[in-house]
């Protein structure tokens, strides 16, 4: 079944896909439903894992981008909302360069990673792995899930640009290839602004640290905890499960400790729940978290009035007017979910530009790709009017972040700290 899409375009269960052909800016093509499932069918294909082979278009068919998000469970708001600045930036593109690569259409293939679930993770790359035409991956966007994808992508000699996966060593810890890249920054750097923050702007003597057991929430938090023991700062460290929903028992146990100040690295729901038991058991203190938990929808809107003054390391970036009226022509509204769909949006940019500058077109219609190439184009980005800033990566695949202090760094990684006020994410960076 083929329709047209004005608004967002959503999937009800782990594993499904949508393919997204011929991006326009008005409409989205998307062929789905059972009709389309033998077209789409790709169980039979094997997947690609010989990283120095030639990509190859086979004549008449179109090259493939695919975005690996989640798309259902409690991290889907944020997926499709990463999802669809990829796509915003897809049919941009296009309006700008043309409908085509070297005689080929472009499309999407997006598959639900299932976010810090690292087995549908590697289940998402192998169904990309087996898509004809696969020429680069957006995502992962966990960074649980990414850790463990990764190799398989690398295996098979296909970039992968994530705009959201920020644990510190994916790069660094990335098999040889070095086909992973990311437009976001790093929970390094994320960690270093939040201890900052709360050692020198709220001065804080004591705090009380959680993560919640996923590798980005400890990174994080460890990141956060070193600088701030560093600046003089004491700090409790806890650990708790993804997935637990009664704080009731530490929420009691960091009131009676009074702390000056308490983080949170993980994501929502708990950061929520978190939040909530701790305001109920009499903690009246300054509370912050990381960018996985920095939403308006999924943080700021269930805690109501009570979420004022909460402070956030990793906000979402201020769009571009004319980006912003593309993305809610496709998304139906502005991101409210994610933090990321900037940086998104410079991934799918980067990837094309460098598509467009290795494919080479045969004499029977066929396009070539030599992975390697496509590899070395994206490392030597240079894009100096991204959605998120000025983009280019560093030998390691992180993006580079240029010289000044460490805000000014900050800044040029399309990192900023925010606080609610008035119900809104309001930007503490100038």
């Amino acid at each position: 079944m083929r329709f047209s899409v004005p608004g967002p375009i959503s999937t009800t269960r782990r594993g499904a896909v949508l393919l997204l052909p011929a991006l326009l800016l008005a409409a989205l093509a998307v062929g789905c439903g059972s009709k389309a499932a033998n077209k789409d069918d790709i169980s039979n294909q094997p997947p690609r894992t010989d990283a120095l082979s030639k990509i190859v278009v086979a004549a008449g068919q179109p090259l493939v981008v695919g975005i690996s998000e989640p798309l259902t469970g409690s991290e889907s708001a944020a997926g499709i909302e990463e999802r669809d600045g990829a796509l915003t930036s897809l049919m941009r593109w296009k309006a700008k360069n043309g409908s085509q690569i070297a005689g080929h259409d472009i499309q999407a293939r997006v598959e639900d990673d299932g976010c810090t679930d690292g087995t549908i993770a590697v289940q998402a790359a192998e169904r990309l792995l087996r898509t004809p035409g696969l020429v680069g991956v957006l995502g992962p966007s966990c960074s649980a899930g990414a850790k463990q994808a990764i190799p398989t992508y690398a295996k098979g000699g296909i970039v992968a640009i994530s705009g959201s996966a920020t644990e510190s060593d994916l790069t660094t810890g990335q098999p040889s290839g070095d086909f992973f890249f990311r437009t976001s920054y790093r929970s390094e750097l994320q960690g270093l602004i939040g201890g900052q923050f709360v050692a020198q702007t709220l001065q804080a003597k004591t705090a009380y640290l959680i993560d919640d057991g996923e590798s980005y929430g400890q990174d994080l938090i460890e990141d956060a905890s070193a600088e701030m023991q560093a600046l003089g700062v004491s700090v409790t460290r806890e650990s708790i499960s993804r997935g637990t929903v009664d704080f009731s028992a530490l929420a009691k146990k960091i009131a009676a400790a009074s702390p000056d100040f308490v983080g949170f690295g993980g994501y929502n729901p708990e950061a929520v729940l978190l939040y909530r038991q701790l305001r109920d058991a009499g903690y009246k203190g300054p509370f912050g978290a990381g960018d996985a938990a920095a939403t308006i929808s999924t943080f700021v809107e269930p805690v109501g009035a009570q979420a004022e003054g909460v402070y956030f390391v990793g906000c979402p970036l201020t769009l571009p007017d004319d980006f912003l009226k593309d993305f809610e022509s496709v998304h139906g509204g502005p991101p409210v979910a994610s933090a990321f769909v900037a940086q998104y949006a410079d991934a799918a940019t980067i990837l094309l530009d460098a598509v467009s500058q290795v494919a080479q077109q045969q004499p029977d219609g066929s396009l070539v790709i030599d992975p390697l190439a496509l590899r070395s184009a994206v490392s030597q980005t240079q894009l100096t009017d991204g959605v998120s800033g000025n983009v280019a990566f560093d030998t390691a695949g992180d993006r580079a972040g240029g010289g000044g202090d460490l805000s000014q760094q900050a800044k040029n990684l399309g990192l900023s700290a925010c606080q609610v006020q008035g119900g809104k994410l309001v930007n503490l960076f100038p």
